[in-house]
């Protein structure tokens, strides 16, 4: 699956360096709802798609219709759940039915190809067959084993392969959860960094010492432990599962309350995450209270951006990756920095809390024309305005940003 993210890693990488030498403003939901979307045809469906170049691509429009969660329709049966079978008499639906017929058909045809063909496709739909294979019951495996290898020996479980309809559900919770998770997490912590330089600076410093230069990769995206720090303080401050909801197996006892078998539970992680008697200072950015000495101050449970226990989100560590790949790439090239259109703390809509002004930066480090001459500490730089400048100044200083920086400028 890593070759499917560096694919995209690469694009999203070459559509942020146009946009930045032409000196525009880059709306960060929109690019890594792209690069998440990208991902998933990539990594679930082992397709090729490009949504930054062509955003009508048929799988593109309708993977955003499947994740628009800030439809009238989610508004609806948000504030009124009892109206969802009321709407379906009417053919109204979550996804619309155009989206879950597009890719009822794309699974399927995806399905037939790898099912008879001797190729083995290296992604998500790949494993899902595997287990549907799986017909002869081998005995039960170790609870703790990784999500990979579960989902591959389910049916040691069940006794029984997965069917076409469970293929295609799982299938489907992978595209939703994997877009809206990456898109969040990614576009809030690089929106974070920017309005932070210090912290920024910080991860940076970081991939540059890890990366030396070289593309990300699987095992160097994984020892980025500040940029980890920096994610999970977006994540505390910016969840996208803000609610996470829960039915109660059996009747108990909490806090003097009886709770039925049956009753469904709002968990508030957004309000827990910024409680001040949990997280001091709790608006502020600062991602040093994910440090392994702050960690374990605070009780486990003070912090479940993913949810928690055995229904935790399935594409986790998936996710994670996906958006270290992408982070660490940017900020290897780019500084992102607020700009003119931004707004910071940013405004969150009421029930979905996503961005009401979006979510603006850009790169004036990158807005210019570079010309090295003479030796690697020496560039002649045109700014937006045409005025010139040679300037004595390391490359590793000049890509990250370094300030104080003298030149002498003339306009030519």
């Amino acid at each position: 699956m890593v070759p499917a993210i560096e694919r995209v890693v690469k694009n999203l990488q070459n559509y942020i360096k146009s946009k930045a030498e032409s000196g525009e403003e880059v709306e960060l939901k929109h690019l890594c709802q792209c690069y998440a979307i990208d991902s998933i045809a990539g990594v679930a469906f082992g397709l090729q798609v490009d949504s930054l170049k062509d955003p009508n691509d048929p799988f593109i429009k309708h993977g955003k219709d499947f994740v628009n969660f800030e439809s009238l329709y989610m508004y609806i049966v948000m504030l009124f759940p009892f109206t969802v079978p009321i709407l379906r008499l009417f053919g109204i639906t979550f996804p619309p039915q155009a989206a879950n017929n597009f890719f009822s058909k794309v699974i399927g045809s995806a399905l037939e190809d790898r099912r008879h063909e001797q190729k083995k496709y290296g992604d998500f739909l790949q494993l899902l067959v595997d287990a549907e294979r799986e017909g002869e019951a081998q005995g039960p495996v170790d609870a703790e084993i990784d999500h990979g290898h579960h989902l591959k020996t389910s049916s040691h479980w069940t006794r029984k392969g997965l069917t076409t309809d469970e293929v295609y559900g799982n299938t489907l919770v992978f595209l939703i959860a994997g877009n809206e998770t990456v898109n969040t997490v990614m576009s809030f912590t690089l929106f974070c960094l920017a309005a932070n330089p210090d912290c920024l600076a910080k991860a940076q410093a970081e991939i540059d010492a890890k990366l030396k230069k070289k593309p990300v990769n699987y095992d160097t995206a994984m020892e980025l432990t500040y940029l980890d720090m920096c994610l999970n303080e977006t994540m505390r401050l910016y969840p996208s599962l803000f609610v996470l909801d829960r039915q109660i197996a059996e009747d108990m006892e909490f806090g003097g309350y009886h709770i039925k078998k049956g009753w469904r539970i709002a968990i508030p992680a957004f309000t827990i995450h910024r409680d001040p008697a949990i997280w001091p200072d709790p608006l502020k950015f600062d991602p040093e209270r994910f440090t392994p000495e702050a960690r374990a101050t605070r009780h486990p449970y003070a912090f479940m951006p993913f949810g928690l226990g055995p229904r935790n989100c399935i594409g986790m560590r998936l996710g994670q990756l996906e958006i270290r790949m992408a982070i660490a790439t940017i900020l290897q090239h780019f500084t992102p920095v607020l700009c003119d259109k931004s707004v910071y703390p940013p405004k969150l809509q009421k029930l979905t809390m996503g961005p009401v002004d979006g979510l603006w930066v850009t790169d004036p480090t990158k807005a210019v024309y570079l010309n090295p001459v003479a030796s690697e500490r020496a560039f002649v730089i045109k700014n937006q305005n045409g005025d010139w400048a040679f300037v004595v100044r390391t490359w590793k200083g000049f890509k990250n940003g370094v300030p104080g920086v003298k030149g002498h400028y003339n306009n030519y």
